[in-house]
């Protein structure tokens, strides 16, 4: 018997065995049980990622014996036929090679005749953006207006080449690329049924070769086993890929990163010798650089087994951005170059060179030292800031010379009016005291008792300022702010306290250890930021990355760190992150205000935040009454909230 190829052998049979389309299987499900298929559908995605497969089982499953069904049953002879391709029911057209008005035409006029043996006549066509605008037109009408017994299933690759009219007449499904653990699920299975001998981290590189196909993923792993005696190891899928092993790359990277570029020309000679292609190691170098760029800058949810290694860890560490963008242009030119060429090898030699070279170097290093500098200068401005502080402390607390008067802040101007409507209240109580009977016994007492208002001074001070946060933590916690709402900053930027500021820096680094070890993590999100402005609740921390950012401004990390906060500082808090350029340019922009400011009390606005990676989170926890639908909430008026209930996702 012909060997069948493992793609074929295990093409799904039915809409569970499909991976990583459930958003289509489950909609294709439902419309079978219950009868509300449609005339025309239209499947677009990348390649093998089912399209024609799940085109298959729908025609298998409204021609079942046992219809109406979710899953064709695979078991009766209608289904079975399908499956052997025997049933002249079910049409496959190939529309790269029928693309002509003739051929439509045709199709056109064998629609109206009944099936032989099913309930309908489903029509496949493959590739349907490869049709001629002629045979579109012919095949309008058929389309939308198609005989009862008759089921068009279009599929394509491209489904920007395919006219409007054709879109509109068609229900329209997009198939996504499967992710790296779905199909390294499917080629598990496949092994263990084949009893393949195969290493863990060959099928891993499968899996990531394939980048979101599946009958690549299982195309290649046929290669593989027709290639190697013994087990399958990763040296056998990059033999026949004709790509390069991570450990080759990562050398590669090192020497040209460490300017060692005969290291770099020799182990190019290696792989030129063992059959790799020019183009091949260009393509798998710029791979290796994105993929420190994106480990070094955001957070990667799919993560390669590369990702995990040392030796890249290390390499993304030492490389700066500037470098990264100087390599990766320089192999984006060559692959131009090598386009054109017959030579290869000669380019990839050149752009070797290019990539150590000290003069081409010469502006990512400027890159560097700037911004090297900066962070040198910002740290110490830091440090001239600290120590200005501490003298100012020592001077006041030592009552040597004149104490450093401060320019009052817009947040003095809060205080003063809270404690003058409190000593208001005090007044209005005491206006009308009650008499009391003298007595000497007591007054003798008192004129003995020491006074105890020194002793007290401390208690009353610390009473004073808990009432003055819980003011200013009532007055601003109202507001709905945004995740990144410029009035949270104009709000703690015109009530802000240096002083306050100052005592909490001081305690900053032992945040970490007053937490338990549970909230250690948390607590070393908070150190890792700097606490740029604060009236003593509100608070506004500045992060290197907006990656950073965007995480801690999560609901459920946001409201981790401000119970740590809140716990270790004793009061109530609000908390805001920030990336740092951004800060900088607030409160530059603040500072000018403020000096240019025609009236002391006035309230300084400012330009709203604007940054490409900042994204605005939404509270679903919150917000999800409020999207509630019209007959959710006609059911709430009628029956009550304790009865109705609401799934989450139904």
């Amino acid at each position: 018997m012909a060997y069948k190829a493992l793609y074929r052998t295990y093409r799904p049979k039915d809409f569970d065995e499909v991976a990583g389309q459930e958003h289509i299987t489950k909609t294709f499900k439902n419309a079978l049980k219950h009868e509300k298929l449609s005339h025309a559908y239209l499947f677009s995605g990348p390649r093998g990622t089912g399209k024609t497969s799940v085109a298959k089982i729908i025609a298998k499953a409204v021609n079942c014996e046992k219809a109406p069904v979710e899953n064709p049953c695979n078991e009766c002879d209608i289904c079975r036929g399908i499956d052997k391709n025997t049933i002249h029911d079910v049409i496959e057209i190939d529309a790269a090679s029928n693309n002509g008005v003739d051929e439509i035409r045709e199709l056109r006029d064998k629609v109206k005749y009944l099936p032989g043996v099913g309930k309908y006549k489903v029509y496949i066509i493959d590739e349907v953006h490869m049709l001629s605008i002629g045979a579109f037109n012919a095949l309008l009408k058929t389309l939308e207006e198609p005989p009862k017994h008759v089921i068009f299933i279009l599929a394509t690759t491209e489904p920007h080449k395919i006219p409007s009219t054709i879109h509109s007449r068609c229900q329209r499904f997009d198939f996504r690329g499967i992710g790296k653990k779905e199909i390294l699920t499917r080629l598990k299975n496949i092994v263990d049924k084949e009893s393949i001998q195969v290493n863990e981290e060959a099928l891993v590189h499968i899996a990531e070769s394939a980048e979101g196909g599946m009958r690549d993923a299982i195309s290649l792993l046929d290669q593989v086993v027709s290639y190697s005696e013994d087990t399958i190891t990763v040296d056998d899928v990059h033999a026949i890929k004709g790509s390069i092993s991570h450990d080759v790359v990562l050398d590669i990277a090192k020497a040209l990163k460490n300017n060692d570029v005969v290291k770099g020309l020799n182990a190019l000679d290696r792989l030129l010798e063992e059959g790799k292609e020019s183009h091949k190691i260009v393509d798998d170098l710029m791979t290796f650089y994105r993929d420190v760029l994106l480990v070094k800058n955001a957070e990667v949810e799919t993560k390669k087994s590369l990702h995990e290694k040392k030796a890249f860890l290390t390499l993304t560490e030492e490389l700066s951005n500037p470098m990264l963008f100087h390599y990766i242009d320089i192999l984006s030119t060559t692959k131009q170059q090598m386009r054109f060429a017959s030579q290869g090898k000669l380019f990839l030699e050149l752009a070797f060179i290019k990539m150590v070279d000290d003069d081409l170097k010469d502006r990512p290093k400027t890159l560097e030292t700037i911004k090297a500098l900066r962070d040198d200068f910002s740290e110490v401005e830091r440090k001239v800031e600290n120590l200005e502080n501490d003298i100012v402390t020592l001077s006041e607390s030592s009552g040597q010379g004149q104490p450093v008067q401060k320019e009052k802040t817009p947040a003095d101007a809060v205080f003063d009016h809270y404690e003058q409507e409190s000593s208001q209240e005090e007044t209005t109580e005491t206006s009308n005291p009650t008499i009391e009977p003298k007595d000497d016994t007591k007054s003798a007492e008192s004129e003995e008792k020491p006074q105890t208002s020194e002793t007290n001074k401390d208690d009353k001070e610390e009473t004073s300022d808990k009432d003055n946060y819980r003011f200013l933590y009532d007055k601003y916690s109202q507001k709905k702010y945004g995740t990144f709402d410029i009035r949270f900053v104009e709000d703690v930027l015109n009530t802000a306290d240096r002083g306050v500021k100052i005592e909490m820096v001081k305690k900053w680094y032992d945040i970490e250890r007053f937490v338990d070890e549970k909230k250690l993590e948390y607590a070393k999100m908070i150190t890792d930021g700097t606490l740029v402005a604060t009236n003593g609740v509100m608070m506004i921390v500045a992060y290197d990355s907006p990656v950073v950012c965007n995480r801690l401004m999560k609901p459920q990390i946001k409201s981790q760190i401000v119970e740590i906060l809140e716990a270790y500082f004793g009061r109530p808090t609000m908390f805001l992150a920030l990336p740092e350029k951004v800060w900088e340019r607030i409160s530059a922009e603040f500072i000018k205000k403020f000096r240019n400011r025609e009236n002391t009390n006035e309230f300084i606005r400012l330009t709203p935040i604007e940054h490409p990676r900042l994204v605005e989170i939404p509270d679903t926890e919150e917000n999800y009454d409020d999207v509630a639908s019209d007959s959710v909430k006609e059911a709430k008026d009628i029956f009550g909230d304790d009865v109705v209930k609401v799934k989450k996702g139904e």
